[in-house]
């Protein structure tokens, strides 16, 4: 792989990701109504809805609670009206942009493990959590890899992204398990991939910066495990399912320009349909 040279494209979009990073206080939880169900969303700025407008419609967290109301099959299926839709699923979004595995675990894991308990511990089956998705990682490894990886795919840049990669797995596995342990059996957990906005911002033009972030993201040749892997792998031992967003998104569903992050409108379309597809929906 060509070396990413250093220049005006790298040096905006560190300044990108440090603001974008620098967002991490917990989201304060939304009242909910006593004895319906809820649909809970953790992670950073993608189920937050950045680069959506308007993000509470477009993000691909209302769009997917709009979907389930009408498509999504409620507990307890012993009662056939479970079999009609959600039509009282109630959203709980605690998505912070700027969040990585550690801050969701300071800030969001508490307040989601105890809305789990409280609802799937008590004795209303149809008051649960029917639902917990989660997109989480990508700041995590982001600033650290770019930063090692500016000269090429070097012996330090291999282990700057093996130590970045050994951290989050550490940490996945923490937040996973927690969120499983609280839920119970019943609750459907899915975890998020991403895809790769390099090719459609700025930094395409900068050589190497596109297949960095494949490589980073689905992993291959010196990199054995990309970071879809790992999630990949921690989610099977949670009994975790996993919506694959990789590959999904086209030149024309980035917000582009100085933002090599997130999503526009049309991108928050296809990762709802990535999520209905792993829920069967």
């Amino acid at each position: 792989m060509q070396g990413i040279r250093r220049g005006v494209a790298l040096g905006s979009t560190l300044f990108l990701l440090g603001a974008v990073g620098a967002a991490t206080a917990a989201a304060e939880r939304p009242a909910t109504t006593p004895g319906l169900p809820v649909q809970l969303a953790l992670g950073d700025s993608w189920p937050a809805g950045a680069g959506a407008v308007p993000r509470e419609v477009e993000g691909y967290v209302p769009q997917l609670h709009e979907a389930l109301l009408d498509r999504y099959d409620c507990l307890p299926a012993r009662s056939n009206r479970a079999k009609s839709g959600c039509r009282h699923l109630q959203l709980v979004n605690m998505a912070v942009g700027g969040a990585t595995t550690p801050t969701l675990i300071q800030n969001q894991l508490p307040q989601a493990t105890d809305l789990l308990r409280s609802r799937n511990g008590d004795a209303n089956p149809r008051n649960d959590v029917e639902l917990a998705t989660v997109h989480i990682g990508g700041n995590d490894v982001t600033n650290p890899i770019i930063a090692s990886c500016l000269t090429g795919i070097t012996p330090s840049c291999l282990a700057t992204i093996q130590a970045e990669f050994a951290a989050y797995q550490a940490d996945l596995e923490v937040a996973l398990s927690a969120l499983r342990d609280a839920a119970g059996d019943e609750t459907v957990i899915v975890i998020g991939t991403y895809d790769n906005p390099i090719g459609s911002c700025q930094l395409a033009a900068v050589p190497g910066a596109v297949q960095l972030g494949a490589l980073v993201l689905e992993g291959g040749g010196p990199v054995p495990m990309g970071l879809h892997d790992i999630i990949r792998a921690v989610a099977a031992t949670h009994d975790v399912t996993v919506a694959e967003v990789f590959g999904q998104l086209g030149p024309q569903d980035w917000v582009g320009g100085a933002d090599c992050l997130h999503p526009n409108n049309s991108g928050y379309d296809r990762v709802t349909e990535a999520f209905l597809v792993a829920l069967g929906v």
